[in-house]
């Protein structure tokens, strides 16, 4: 658990490099960004490791925070450069996780470890209670970008309210404030489905049960890998499912489950390369009503995708399928559930 009161984060993984030593200019305030995506520290850390970029601290969808650099070091997070006394030379950075895209929303759990440690920082470096635009500010501020989005939109109301109650609590020493418990969505019950990616002009990767967000046992497929062909069933109810290839476009529905037909017992064409996928679950008859959810990640950018759902109305704009158009597909997760596992 964090030490919000000596400001020490859950964990240290420091990037070293893409940053200035020192702190000329002090430290003047706090600068929230979003991570365009669901990514943990190690995701952040890769992403900062091809290009010039970091941040002070990320914080997961789970609400963990990891320090990426020091404090008394400026991060290149703002866009706005060094030696210009703007938003890396004198704020703090903090990344969030988001939940979703269009429009990017963070976890409830990242909002509030996010605003924790914004009074944190507030209260230790003197910056006073936190204000927006005062003392917090959004990295469009500094540079021209959308980010942090919805932190500075729907979310920015709830945020800074968080942020101000958790200052008031440590500068008082009432303890925590009520209400809010940064929880995820409790377990939900699955219907085990088993799928698998072949490698375009390759082979097939293992087969994976259900999912898990530890380990590369918990997704199909293989970051920066193409694939041309999906299979997948489950153990009850019937899975349909289809792809969409950069080649061919969206191709037919297919409903069983075989490697060695790649006409009726799989999805794709071999040698193309899959960009989207479907799929659609059928309740067997006196059985709780659960559908297929689904998620996934491409070449082309880091994290995952929103999460969509085979039910048109559960997540609007997102509910379609999964995949970017023109991007090969590398990561894959599959549940059959009552609600998100995700």
């Amino acid at each position: 658990m964090a030490d919000f009161w000596n400001v020490q984060p859950d964990e240290y993984k420091y990037l070293g490099k893409n940053y200035t030593p020192g702190r000329p200019y002090g430290i003047m305030g706090v600068t929230i960004h979003h991570m365009a995506g669901d990514l943990d520290a190690d995701g952040c850390n890769n992403v900062w490791h091809t290009r010039e970029a970091s941040a002070h601290y990320s914080i997961d969808y789970n609400g963990y925070i990891v320090q990426h650099v020091d404090d008394t070091d400026r991060a290149w997070a703002c866009g706005d450069g060094i030696g210009t006394g703007g938003g890396n030379d004198t704020t703090i950075s903090i990344e969030h996780a988001n939940d979703a895209c269009g429009p990017w929303t963070v976890y409830p759990a990242a909002i509030e470890s996010g605003a924790h440690l914004v009074a944190a920082l507030c209260r230790y470096y003197g910056l006073g209670r936190p204000e927006w635009l005062v003392n917090v500010f959004p990295h469009n501020y500094w540079s021209a970008t959308t980010c942090p989005d919805e932190l500075a939109g729907s979310q920015n109301a709830e945020y800074m309210s968080r942020a101000q109650a958790w200052y008031d609590a440590m500068v008082s020493g009432a303890g925590a404030p009520v209400p809010v418990e940064p929880t995820n969505p409790a377990p939900v019950a699955l219907v085990p489905v088993h799928y698998a990616l072949h490698v375009r002009n390759g082979g097939w990767w293992d087969t994976v049960t259900n999912y898990n967000n530890s380990d590369d046992n918990g997704y199909a497929g293989a970051p920066y890998t193409a694939h041309d062909l999906l299979t997948a069933y489950a153990d009850e109810g019937e899975l349909r499912y289809r792809a969409h290839t950069i080649e061919s476009g969206w191709l037919d529905w297919v409903n069983k489950s075989d490697r060695n037909d790649t006409v009726h017992g799989c999805a794709g064409v071999p040698g193309e390369t899959i960009d989207g996928v479907q799929f659609y679950y059928a309740t067997p008859s006196g059985k709780e009503y659960k559908q297929a959810y689904y998620r996934s990640q491409t070449t082309d950018r880091v994290g995952w995708l929103p999460v969509c759902c085979d039910d048109g109305s559960t997540y609007d704009g997102f509910d379609g399928w999964a995949g970017m158009y023109n991007e090969p597909l590398d990561r894959l997760q599959l549940a059959i559930a009552s609600a998100n596992p995700f």
